[in-house]
Order: C-alpha cells, then structure tokens, then sequence
C-alpha cells in the first residue's frame, strides 16, 4: 500500500511537471507570436509612414514640375511677346498725318517684321505647351519629331526603336510621357553629356512600355532624390498617369530608364 502511494504521487507530480512545461511552451509560444505580430505591425506602420512621404514628395514635385512651368510660359510671354508688342505700338505710335510715304512704307515694314516674330514665338510656345504631333498624331508621332531634332544637335545621337504600330494612349498619359521623354533627353544634353541616346517604345504583355538609355555619366541617384528634382520630376509624372518606373544608374554607367503603363490604360481610336 505505501509502495502504491508513493508511485501515485510520482506519477502525479510527473503529470503536473508535464502539465506545467506545456503551459509554459504555450505562454512563451504566445508571447513570441505576440511580439512578433507587434514587430511586424510596426514593420507595416514604418512601410506606411515612409510610403506617405514618398506620395507627399512626388505630389509636392508635381506642384513645383507645374509650377516651374507656368513661370516659364509666364516669362516667355512677358520677355518676348510682351516686349514686341511694346515695340510695335511703339512704333504705331510714331505715325503722324502727312508723314512723307518712305517715312509710312519704313515704319509699316518693321512693324510687319516685328509681328512675323510675334507669329513665330507665339507657335513655338504654343507648340511647348501642346505639340501638334501629339494631339494629332499620338506619342509615336510626337516622340519621332522630337527625337529627330535631339539627333540633329552636333556630338549626339539619338536612336528611336517603335513595336506599337500606333496604339494610342489616353491624352493624359501620352501628355506625361513626352513630357518624361523630353526631360530625359534635356538631362543627357545639358547634364549626363551623353553621345549615344535610344528611345523605345513598345507594348508588352503588361502593357504600354518606354524605355530609356544613355551612356552619359550617370549619376548618384539617391543624392538627386534628396535634391527634390530630376528623378523625383520624372516620378511625379509617371505617378499622376499611374504607370511605375524604374531606374539603373550609377557613375559612369550611363542612365537607363523603364516605364511600364498598365495594358487597362490602353485606348485605341
């Protein structure tokens, strides 16, 4: 009987042993999950915040993209159209009744002259504005003529390479993408002093895809984001046409550059 006893307490101190380990395999197994699950919480709230600022950036350089814009238009029209029309009426103003014919047929003649600039500053902003290619033509249309004339500056060659067969795009997004086009090409020119540029514009399976390359200087593309612009331009433009770009670029490795628009924001005409 005694030997019966102790076996039993044995037994029962074994099983709350046993009992007591697996309660505290549970707790710890909950407390890991616990803090594991608050990690990643904080993981996501991290992810989250930086993703936020980044939508704020790319909204604040589409604001200074506008912007920077608007002054310019603003300054062309101001410092060109504004001061030829200043000379004009200025000139206008020199006519008198029984002024001798040379005096009226010289004063007529710069007068025409001077609105013939007016004509051509006036098409070529608005051409900036609008180009008559794209809205007539489309993005292919427009990016060839605009390539075209990159190719004609001296030390520079730009190649275009189009699979599209003239797929058009909604008026938006072929907008967004000249304008990312144009200023890739002014960057190469003025900054990445590049000899050879191809463009390409083709469609895949995901969609509407351009591509971009130089063999310029490349840059420190992480530098030039801090900066506010260049890249983080080009981002704001890509972002408002919701299209996702990504960038290969270091020092001395040229620039390459690929935009991808997805096949819903496809439009034929």
């Amino acid at each position: 009987m005694i030997l019966q006893a102790q076996l039993t307490g044995e037994y029962v101190t074994l099983f709350l042993s046993g009992v007591g380990v697996l309660v505290f395999l549970s707790v710890m197994v909950v407390a890991f999950f616990v803090v594991y699950q608050r990690r990643l919480f904080a993981q996501e709230r991290l992810r989250l915040a930086a993703e936020q600022i980044h939508q704020q950036q790319l909204l604040s350089a589409a604001v200074a993209v506008q912007e920077t814009e608007r002054k310019r238009i603003a300054g062309d029209l101001h410092d060109e159209i504004g001061s030829l029309l200043t000379a004009t009426r200025l000139y206008l103003r020199q006519l008198t009744p029984g002024d001798p014919i040379e005096r009226l047929t010289m004063i007529r003649k710069q007068s025409l002259e001077i609105i013939d600039d007016m004509i051509q500053n006036t098409r070529r902003i608005s051409h900036d504005l609008l180009p008559p290619a794209l809205e007539k033509f489309g993005l292919q249309a427009a990016t060839e003529d605009l390539c075209e004339r990159f190719d004609k500056t001296p030390g520079i060659r730009v190649e275009l390479r189009d699979t599209t067969q003239g797929t058009r795009l909604p008026r938006e997004a072929e907008l967004g993408l000249y304008r990312v086009v144009q200023e890739l090409l002014n960057n190469s020119l003025k900054h990445a002093r590049a000899s050879l540029i191809s463009v390409g514009l083709a469609e895949t399976h995901r969609g509407f895809q351009l591509t971009y390359s130089d063999d310029g200087r490349g840059f420190d593309a992480d530098s030039l984001r801090s900066k506010g612009l260049g890249l983080r331009n080009i981002e704001s433009r890509v972002s408002i046409i919701g299209g996702t770009l990504d960038y290969r670029t270091a020092p001395g490795k040229g620039l390459q550059v690929t935009i991808q628009l997805p096949r819903a924001d496809h439009r034929d005409h």
